[in-house]
């Protein structure tokens, strides 16, 4: 009896460390391969040095096995009780928004505040790093466009909660006066779809991004295409243009949304070009690189856009108006990383896309297209 008594004390023991050995004994004979978040993975540190301990927690805390998997279930018991998950939040009539600096994804509710702004000092900087990053690709015959996808919280802040629009002191954020200032200092050519969305938001009797999701939907995504085909014209590079209309949307079937694991919601086809097809591959021993080629004339020009997910809805479009699209994923911190990119494809173009809570990575332009991070 004695015995027994003591394995029955030893059990909690024996939970507790299943429950923190487990992910380590698992990770060697699978690991995780997906976030459920708007950023890539962290990758595994090859170099040892003082940020090499930093750097291994990060990674594996993005791959650890199962984490796909806990976080999923996580999300939705909080979601059934109707809890605010601190990564997303609830706002009015069934929207979700995102508070992505809780899992360092950028900073979306600084965006929404309007209250912080780019100092001289680091929009100096920002500008210096663009126009290395221009000449690189001028040196190479590329137009380098730089276009911006406006956050959700930003485009629908009526559905935002009461407390937060009560805080909001204006709708212009920190992004939107940088670009203000880029555009007059710098070589390259900016896009920022926050106007055109707005725009198209009381135009249109649908939603441009969905409710319980980070991204926009493809309707959303056209009207960001029209204003980058409409900047691609006006320097020189032809895209056909077509405007928006109600009989070119079409309703796709629904589709699942990130930010809460058991809802559906309707995502739509838009008419663009019906019968110019396009053929895609991903590009061999590239994990995240992808190639399409038009199996029409198009434009005989070759484009590369290096995106975050944003721009995976608006790259149906550019496919069929270019002979030829590269898609790469932004972000790379290594002048190699872009510099192979060029020699490989010689794009005539290069479009810089990000989502707005990202835009203080243009801080880092400088180091990165001086080289600085490939030392």
């Amino acid at each position: 009896m004695k015995k027994v008594f003591v394995i029955y004390r030893l059990i909690p023991a024996f939970v507790f460390c299943a429950m923190v050995f487990w992910p380590f004994a698992a990770n060697l004979f699978y690991s995780n391969a997906e976030l459920l978040d708007n950023r890539p993975l962290k990758e595994k540190p090859v170099k040892f040095d003082k940020n090499f301990m930093a750097n291994y927690e990060a990674y594996y805390n993005d791959t650890f096995a199962g984490r796909k998997f806990l976080v999923s279930k996580y999300i939705k018991l909080q979601q059934a009780l109707k809890i605010d998950t601190g990564q997303y939040f609830y706002g009015e009539n069934g929207w979700m928004f995102y508070d992505s600096v809780k899992v360092n994804n950028g900073n979306t509710m600084m965006d929404y505040f309007g209250a912080a702004r780019f100092d001289e000092n680091e929009l100096a900087k920002m500008a210096e790093g663009i126009n290395m990053a221009a000449d690189f690709y001028a040196k190479r015959g590329a137009k380098y466009f730089i276009v911006i996808a406006p956050n959700k919280e930003g485009i629908y802040s009526e559905f935002m909660p009461a407390r937060m629009q009560k805080a909001r002191t204006s709708d212009k954020s920190r992004m939107d006066v940088a670009v203000e200032y880029l555009k007059k200092h710098t070589r390259a050519v900016f896009v920022n779809l926050k106007e055109p969305i707005l725009e198209a938001k009381s135009e249109y009797p649908y939603n441009l991004y969905f409710k319980k999701d980070t991204h926009w939907n493809n309707i959303g995504a056209y009207v960001g295409f029209e204003a980058v085909a409409k900047a691609l014209n006006q320097n020189g590079v032809y895209v056909p243009q077509k405007h928006l209309t109600q009989e070119m949307i079409t309703p796709l079937g629904k589709r699942t949304v990130d930010m809460h694991p058991e809802a559906l919601e309707m995502d739509y086809t838009i008419n663009y070009l019906k019968d110019v097809q396009s053929d895609c591959k991903q590009e061999n021993g590239e994990k995240f690189v992808f190639v399409c080629k038009n199996k029409t004339k198009a434009n005989g020009k070759t484009l590369m856009v290096l995106s975050d997910s944003f721009a995976v809805a608006i790259m149906p479009y550019l496919n069929k108006a270019f002979a030829k699209t590269v898609n790469a994923p932004a972000g790379n911190k290594k002048l190699s990383y872009y510099q192979n990119l060029m020699d490989k494809y010689k794009p005539d173009v290069v479009i810089d896309e990000l989502v707005e809570r990202y835009f203080s990575r243009y801080a880092n332009y400088g180091r990165v297209f001086s080289g600085h991070y490939d030392d």
